[in-house]
């Protein structure tokens, strides 16, 4: 198939992109910022350097698409709120330049969009799994933009412009992330252990996240790159809910010696949900997914392969 991957530089982005160049698929991979010569050599890659925002580009990414991956986005839910209009300049209204621009190609691809199980559903009633049916109050502009372009997605697939698949992830986590990063906890804890600093932990660390290793993640992709109906959204999760305390807990078995952290608390962090562990069960039922790698396992693969990599 041929793939326009928006956001293809990203930390999903770039993973992605690996694992379906290596299925076989044909993919334009676009970026605001090209990585490193080295790293856009793969066979099967067309690094296009765009932005979602500029008609022309957006127009570029859709031509002869079968498939239009979205992961470009911008802010996180630390930072949406700080200001409202300039954090919907930067996500909502390239996100509508690209639905023109696959409406006026008319040849109605498939869109992928990577939504957030981890914020559309706000704060949990209970300690209950989130379906897909619940109702969403999220509590960040992050939350409700994402929230915005599953609607967007799906009006337009009632038009006939497009079909669309909404992935409502957890928490993705398996690559090293830069340390200063405020998106990607375990990815970045990683990065800060090995170059020898204190982990960072925003907010309460008993807060509970669902955390997905990429590998389950890529295959998820790979599933729905041929839609169903006109337009799905399914949770993709591992439905197990782990705290920070817990996963700092596991990374010093793991390595065998304490781990120093540092808190910080950004009144931003206040409005986090306190819990959130996503029912996949459609996902499995429907797609004949499954969550198949433990947040122990994939842990240990992360630690294994950056020791002695970075630092102490």
């Amino acid at each position: 198939m041929r793939l326009c991957i928006a956001g293809a530089s990203g930390f999903l982005g770039s993973v992605l992109t690996d694992h379906l160049a290596s299925a076989g698929h044909e993919i334009v991979a676009l970026t605001r910022t090209l990585p490193p010569r080295g790293d856009y050599g793969r066979p099967g890659v067309a690094w296009v350097q765009g932005d979602l925002g500029s008609p022309q580009d957006a127009a570029a990414c859709v031509a002869g698409a079968d498939v239009v991956v979205h992961l470009a986005w911008t802010n996180t839910p630390l930072t949406s709120n700080a200001h409202l209009p300039s954090d919907a300049n930067a996500n909502i209204l390239p996100t509508l330049t690209l639905l023109e621009a696959v409406r006026d190609a008319g040849t109605c691809p498939h869109v992928v969009f990577a939504s957030s199980g981890g914020t559309v559903y706000g704060p949990p009633h209970d300690k209950r799994r989130f379906v897909e049916t619940d109702g969403c109050h999220p509590q960040s502009s992050y939350a409700i933009q994402k929230l915005a372009v599953e609607h967007y997605l799906r009006m337009a697939s009632e038009h006939g412009w497009l079909t669309a698949t909404t992935l409502r992830m957890g928490n993705p986590y398996g690559v090293l992330l830069p340390p200063g990063r405020l998106q990607g906890f375990i990815g970045t804890a990683i990065s800060q252990l090995r170059e020898g600093s204190a982990i960072r932990i925003f907010g309460n660390p008993k807060n509970v996240r669902d955390y997905i290793h990429v590998e389950d993640m890529c295959r998820v992709f790979e599933l729905v790159l041929v839609p169903q109906n006109r337009f799905d959204i399914f949770n993709i999760g591992s439905g197990t809910g782990h705290s920070v305390e817990e996963i700092i807990r596991l990374i010093e078995q793991i390595e065998g010696r304490h781990v120093p952290v540092r808190f910080d608390h950004p009144a931003a962090a206040d409005e986090l949900p306190a819990w959130v562990v996503l029912d996949s069960g459609k996902a499995r039922e429907k797609l004949g997914w499954i969550s198949g790698i433990t947040l122990s396992d994939g842990l240990e693969r992360m630690l294994a392969s950056t020791r002695g990599r970075l630092g102490p």
